[in-house]
């Protein structure tokens, strides 16, 4: 049994909206949090990513020693 498509609605952050077939119950556009016109990965700028975010430390702080991360040693 194939379950049954419907067409929904995907919005970028830059406003362009495209059409997709989903199996998803879901009546409202859905709109994406970060795309490829908008994310440092794709765009290439560094600025968009802040290694002093308090997340990204708590992350690195919690696997410390595992990955190198290339970060400067602090003193």
């Amino acid at each position: 049994m194939h379950p049954l498509m419907r067409t929904m609605t995907v919005v970028m952050r830059n406003g362009a909206s495209f059409q997709v077939e989903t199996a998803m119950h879901r009546n409202t556009p859905y709109f994406l949090k970060s795309d490829k016109t908008m994310h440092p990965a794709w765009t290439g700028e560094k600025e968009g990513v802040s290694l002093e975010d308090a997340r990204i430390a708590r992350l690195l702080k919690k696997y410390e020693g595992f990955v190198e991360t290339g970060l400067p040693k602090e003193k």
